[in-house]
């Protein structure tokens, strides 16, 4: 066996035992609320996170209160063994990064918001919950859709780029790897996907019906 046959072998094995686990990792889905407290000792401000993990890619929507009142989709987001790392320009000039431990039921980190405004800049720490669910627990897929919309061929589409400009480049072994990992996870987004329903079937047979 040639050499770059036994590498190309080598890359495809290690892909299947990065890949394995990472599609059978429940993916992360859910709106968060708490606060935002600064080191400076200023009053904590509300905050809201929703968020879904597209196979380490996260998409969402961010929302805070005064005095950095403002709401964004998230511009950047990753997934990855529990730590998420999330970047929304909340209002002109005002970008929010959030980065810590995220589970299903608590988000808690360090966060940054850099401002050109006179509010200045802000840093310090938050500790954020789930949202808890009201009604009745058959509700529970409809409140879901209601709050998260559901995931778009263009979301998944957009996360594979996001995901293949941060490849590594010049090494083969590396970037086999990281575009596999990639491949993979868009096929996997793509099974997310909500389709919109079939036309109904019309039948082409003459109509036989006695009048």
């Amino acid at each position: 066996m040639s050499m770059t046959a036994l590498r190309r072998l080598v890359a495809t094995s290690l892909a299947g035992l990065l890949i394995g686990p990472l599609a059978s990792a429940a993916p992360l889905e859910a709106v968060y609320e708490g606060s935002l407290v600064p080191e400076s000792f200023d009053a904590p401000f509300p905050v809201t996170v929703e968020l879904r993990d597209l196979q380490g890619i996260i998409v969402g929507q961010v929302k805070v209160g005064g005095p950095y009142s403002g709401s964004a989709p998230i511009a950047s987001g990753e997934f990855d063994s529990g730590r998420c790392t999330l970047r929304a320009p909340i209002s002109p000039g005002t970008v929010l990064r959030l980065t810590g431990t995220c589970h299903p039921r608590l988000f808690e980190g360090r966060y940054t918001l850099s401002s050109n405004r006179k509010d200045g800049s802000s840093t310090g720490s938050f500790r954020l919950m789930r949202k808890a669910d009201g009604g009745k627990r058959g509700d529970e897929t409809a409140r879901r859709g209601a709050v998260l919309p559901t995931t778009t061929l263009t979301e998944c589409i957009n996360a594979n780029t996001r995901c293949l400009v941060g490849c590594p480049q010049g090494d083969y072994n590396a970037e086999f790897l990281c575009v596999n990992r990639c491949r993979q996870r868009h096929l996997a987004c793509k099974g997310k996907t909500t389709l919109p329903p079939p036309a109904p079937n019309r039948s082409t047979a003459p109509d036989t019906t006695e009048r």
